[in-house]
């Protein structure tokens, strides 16, 4: 009877996790480059000399850093797309003292008041050399496909830096933090060959009709978990009752 108890509970554990998941992928679902998240549920064993018993069920969560979203054209100058596999190298959270480096899909950037180039999480992008990139004030800024960065004067275009884009290839075991970016032990290398679209940005890689399917179909999982634990009780209670009759 333990085993049922414990396995309809780590059920039910399983099944809040997988909403709280799916709530995040719909909360972010408006926001630029999000990559959503999956929840696959397997089986764990508590293993010893002796014998295995109580199995438990997991859900880990599981990024998708591979699976693009809608691309649509906005004629911004500043707004980017990314192409293919290639990613943006952006600061990342500060790792007992020390910046890190974090990558992302989002492409809405803009110069802030300090010149210093920011994507719209408020995230400094890097320059090839692991470095902010800054503009100088009062430059009518573009990008070219390939991260370059050329501040235009009348009919001159004068290179003055660029957008440090890395091979997505290398992300299949990234650590997706809380904010959304994909980070790694150590910064990826510059690729020379990625390339993006400008005037367009990319969307978050979900349907929001989906994602309210998955919650509802998750949320009626929980429900049945839940039915099963009060079953188990009961048929413990009334067990209990026998045992006690017997007597």
């Amino acid at each position: 009877m333990d085993r049922l108890i414990y396995t309809a509970l780590t059920g039910m554990t399983a099944r809040g996790r997988a909403q709280a998941v799916t709530a995040n992928n719909l909360a972010n679902a408006a926001t630029t480059g999000f990559r959503r998240e999956l929840v696959a549920a397997e089986g764990r064993y508590f293993t010893g000399s002796a014998v295995t018993s109580r199995v438990q069920s997991g859900a880990p969560s599981l990024a998708t850093p591979h699976d693009p979203g809608r691309v649509t054209v906005t004629g911004r100058k500043l707004d980017i797309a990314l192409d293919g596999n290639a990613w943006l190298a952006v600061q990342g959270p500060l790792v007992k003292g020390a910046q890190t480096e974090a990558y992302t899909r989002r492409g809405d950037l803009q110069v802030s008041a300090s010149g210093v180039l920011q994507n719209g999480d408020g995230r400094a992008v890097l320059g090839p050399n692991g470095t902010p990139v800054t503009v100088p004030a009062g430059s009518d800024l573009e990008i070219a496909a390939d991260g370059t960065l050329l501040a235009r004067a009348g009919d001159i275009s004068t290179p003055i830096g660029r957008l440090k884009l890395v091979d997505g290839s290398a992300l299949g075991n990234l650590d997706k933090d809380s904010n959304g970016l994909f980070t790694k032990a150590d910064p990826l290398p510059f690729d020379a060959t990625a390339r993006l679209t400008g005037g367009a940005l990319e969307a978050a890689n979900l349907q929001t009709v989906d994602a309210l399917a998955e919650l509802v179909a998750q949320s009626r999982g929980f429900e049945v978990n839940a039915r099963l634990l009060g079953i188990a009780k009961d048929i413990d209670e009334r067990t209990a009752r026998l045992m006690a009759f017997d007597r």
